[in-house]
């Protein structure tokens, strides 16, 4: 099967995902979609490592890097972008969220000393003009007061891209995508579970109930099918091709939410013009860096 397809099903399921998110969202909240989401995710990403990877790599001294990771992602980026979704809503923080080859790009400028090239400025113009028009009220011309919600997401891109090189290294040492992604959930849940029970220490930081359970578990079952398409693409498929076509996900969105998420939020042209130019940026980014 071509590496194209996986990709293409890894930005389709995260797309999924973010739906099913938003759905569980309105009978709880982003603490528990994130706590939920990593614990199914936990128990996917051991369960294939068991399987499949020789445990034997877990004592590398390498496997730290990824727990490192897991201090920032998923739990914290995933906070983020709950948050984002919960107050945006999954047309505008999608395409924000696929921003992060940017910051990955701008990562690799800095401490891997690549150059900077046209096609990553007109990108960078690209990606701030769409995400400046998702904050413009349409009807006064006025940034309106939710333009303050686009840092949930916009953070989000940016942990998410400085942990992609972080990652690079840590890959080279533990090739295996499967063990190091399982122990970066482990140890992204363990920081996430500590730092919500600190700071709210209240019920309602846990909110589970008939209503919102099986959103959630659907959204934990598809983010971490997308989790497995995008290696398996990475695994048979060139990274240039394969990381442009996994970063079509805000398309997804916006037919997603046009057809299933009518009762919860509205596509707007400018939302869908703002979401064609983040995408291109990104694809422009990715492609011709």
């Amino acid at each position: 099967m071509p590496a194209e397809f996986f990709a293409l099903g890894s930005a389709f399921l995260f797309a999924l995902h973010n739906m099913f998110t938003k759905k569980a969202l309105r009978y709880s909240n982003p603490a528990t979609a994130v706590i939920s989401s990593l614990l199914i995710n936990i128990i996917f990403l051991w369960g294939v490592s068991i399987l499949f990877v020789p445990l034997s790599s877990l004592t590398s001294a390498s496997i730290l890097i990824f727990v490192l990771v897991g201090f920032f992602q998923p739990g914290l980026t995933r906070l983020l972008t709950y948050k984002g979704i919960d107050a945006l809503g999954v047309a505008i923080t999608d395409p924000i969220r696929a921003t992060t080859p940017l910051f990955s790009a701008a990562m690799a400028i800095i401490f891997l000393g690549e150059k900077i090239t046209l096609p990553i400025i007109a990108a960078t113009f690209m990606i701030i003009a769409g995400i400046t028009l998702l904050s413009w009220r349409q009807s006064s011309m006025k940034l309106s007061g939710s333009a303050v919600f686009l840092w949930y997401p916009i953070i989000a891109s940016a942990l998410a891209g400085a942990t992609q090189v972080v990652r690079k290294f840590g890959l080279a040492a533990v090739p295996h995508p499967f063990l190091a992604a399982a122990v970066t959930a482990s140890s992204s849940f363990v920081v996430s579970a500590l730092t919500m029970w600190y700071v709210e220490k209240t019920q309602e930081t846990w909110k589970m109930n008939r209503r919102c359970f099986w959103w959630f578990l659907a959204a934990g079952v598809t983010v971490s099918l997308s989790m497995a398409c995008i290696y398996y693409a990475l695994d048979g498929g060139k990274v240039s091709v394969v990381i442009p076509v996994s970063s079509t996900g805000p398309l997804f969105s916006l037919i997603l939410t046009a057809i299933f998420l009518r009762d919860v939020e509205r596509v707007t042209l400018r939302i869908a013009t703002s979401a064609a130019m983040i995408v291109g940026g990104v694809l422009l980014i990715t492609l011709w860096k």
